[in-house]
């Protein structure tokens, strides 16, 4: 029988490593090989500080990473909108050596709004004046979870909230809120939808030909619901209109998250890197003595 602390001490773990993949990724592929071109938002200018850090933190056992969102696609409802502008999530994550306790300091979401095809009417064509052109912008509801611990198939869960753009809607209109977000569960993997959705399959992380200190991954996710707007103009009297022009809300199994992603990572010391290699050899032995127990 498994014990609840070897459970989370490998789920602790498992969370490092996420991190630490990127020192063993494989070389770039046929596939990897016609990459798309490293975008320059794929930086590490947004790093934390060291004085950013948890109180007590060791620099040692640090590391900054940047994901970035490249490309691919996100669909909600009637809205598929292509993501054609870079978004950017960057953080820090580090542990304590000997209980494997995982923190981590994140940056919120950085990137232009996204103009959604079609405006205010869905119609491609009809959004020529401002006043019928809607953007959007993904912003986080509340701080995501690398390689959460309930889940070793996932590799980050995002709890979104997508502001929606335009004058009359107002600044407060969003999908989405803290208390009902649009929680992405994504993953390198297949994923196991409900119906209508079929399985979908993310690709694991390689070296970007052109750098091999950028790597680059697609992660999916195809099974999570979309809520209803709120906030939407004056005294929430929009909030219908947003609704059925996005088709929402849109049940678990109706909806598809594929993100293209590259990402790069360095640590706080020389010796953070090989230190992360050093804990995901522990996190396999942990495995290892948690199975057989």
């Amino acid at each position: 029988m498994r014990r609840p602390f070897n459970r989370r001490r490998t789920a602790a773990a498992a969370a490092v490593a996420a991190s630490a993949l990127a020192l063993t990724a494989p070389a770039p592929s046929a596939s990897a090989r016609d990459a798309a071109p490293i975008p320059p938002e794929v930086n590490l200018n947004d790093c934390p500080t060291l004085a950013e850090l948890p109180e007590g933190s060791d620099p040692n056992f640090w590391l900054c990473s940047v994901v970035v969102i490249t490309g691919g696609r996100l669909q909600m409802g009637k809205i598929d909108q292509a993501i054609t502008k870079p978004i950017s999530l960057t953080y820090a994550n580090g542990f304590d050596p000997s209980t494997l306790e995982q923190k981590f300091v994140f940056r919120s979401l950085k990137g232009e709004p996204i103009r959604v095809t079609g405006g205010v009417f869905g119609i491609p064509g009809t959004d020529v004046l401002p006043l019928l052109q809607l953007h959007a912008q993904p912003q986080f509801a509340a701080d995501p979870e690398v390689a959460p611990a309930d889940d070793p198939n996932i590799a980050y869960r995002m709890k979104l909230k997508i502001k929606t753009i335009n004058p009359l809607l107002g600044d407060t209109c969003h999908v989405g809120s803290a208390a009902d977000p649009i929680t992405l569960n994504l993953t390198f993997l297949t994923t196991n939808p409900p119906p209508p959705n079929q399985p979908i399959s993310g690709k694991p992380i390689e070296a970007h030909p052109d750098n091999p200190l950028v790597f680059a991954s697609t992660v999916v996710d195809n099974a999570f619901g979309v809520p209803k707007a709120s906030g939407c103009g004056p005294w929430n009297l929009f909030n219908p209109i947003a609704d059925l022009r996005a088709g929402l809300p849109a049940k678990a199994g109706t909806n598809t998250a594929i993100f293209e992603t590259m990402a790069m990572f360095r640590g706080y010391t020389e010796a953070s890197a090989l230190n992360l290699a050093k804990v995901r050899t522990l996190q396999q032995k942990i495995r290892a003595k948690a199975a057989a127990e």
